[in-house]
């Protein structure tokens, strides 16, 4: 079996372990269970944070040394990744011990365990090829029972090597689900930013916003509703724009707002974030949007 260790400069503690060719229970090119996030480093650097769940039925210490963890058998996440990239780094944040475990473009296998002292994973290529990574978070130990789903937030950074990755605010992105997405409530981290009016602005809706997208969501709900929800800390207004060119928006509940899509049509809805009040307008509001079905 190869193994090849890749490490960072900035997690020169971190060990990662490459096993080509390593045949498992894992199917990369499974439906994954939380979506596909599309991330093109010619966009500049970017952050993406989402909540998914972390555990599965199959032992990942089968894959190697350095792979740990219960994991599923389809990945939580499949990242379609373009190509240019200075540094890719994939982060998996808990309350318990998880894991991360990757199939490269390649076909090689990543695994990381613990990283930086602590019980979350990391990993980080340099210089990271085009394509498709498949990825599982795993559960290494779990508070929440024998075969409970563990909830976890997971980080995505492109990184270009000259900024400081502690400056790095969610970007916008573009985000694929289909029916039946676990786990049933996904949240996705966006800024809400007043400071222009996008031309797509419905006035009705009473607030600015930028004039890019928070988050670009590519939907296949075979019939299902689709329900779009915004929790922040100031009063922000939630825009969505249908497949049809349709727009939707809700202000009416401070600090959260949700737009309802009954038998939501197969297609990309682009959803923007603005903040109501002038004060928040001239600043960055951290926003927690969320996505489920009914």
């Amino acid at each position: 079996m190869h193994r090849q260790t890749i490490m960072a400069a900035s997690l020169s503690v971190m060990a990662l372990v490459a096993l080509a060719g390593h045949a498992s229970a894992q199917t990369a090119n499974d439906d994954p269970t939380s979506g596909i996030l599309s991330l093109d480093p010619a966009q500049g650097p970017q952050r993406f944070d989402m909540s998914i769940t972390a555990g599965g039925d199959i032992d990942a210490d089968d894959l190697g040394r350095d792979c740990a963890g219960d994991i599923s058998d389809a990945p939580s996440l499949r990242l379609r990744y373009g190509s240019g990239g200075d540094t890719l780094r994939i982060i998996a944040t808990s309350n318990t011990d998880t894991s991360l475990v990757i199939q490269t473009p390649a076909g090689d296998w990543l695994c990381n365990d613990d990283a930086m002292g602590g019980l979350d994973p990391i990993i980080s290529l340099s210089s990271p090829a085009a394509g498709d990574y498949a990825i599982w978070v795993g559960r290494v130990s779990s508070f929440w029972g024998s075969g409970d789903a563990e909830p976890v937030e997971l980080t995505l950074l492109d990184i270009d090597g000259d900024a400081a990755t502690r400056r790095y605010l969610p970007t916008p992105a573009t985000l694929e689900l289909s029916a039946g997405f676990l786990p049933s409530e996904i949240g996705v981290h966006v800024t809400a930013n007043g400071a222009v009016r996008p031309r797509a602005w419905d006035y009705r809706c009473g607030a600015a916003a930028s004039e890019t997208s928070a988050l670009n969501l590519t939907y296949d709900g075979n019939g299902a509703g689709l329900t779009i929800r915004a929790e922040a800390q100031a009063d922000v207004t939630l825009l969505v724009r249908a497949p049809d060119g349709s727009f939707e928006c809700n202000d009416e509940l401070e600090s959260v707002d949700f737009v309802s899509i009954p038998s939501a049509e197969t297609g990309q809805y682009t959803i923007w974030v603005g903040p109501q009040t002038d004060e928040a307008r001239r600043s960055l509001v951290p926003t927690r949007l969320i996505l489920s079905e009914f």
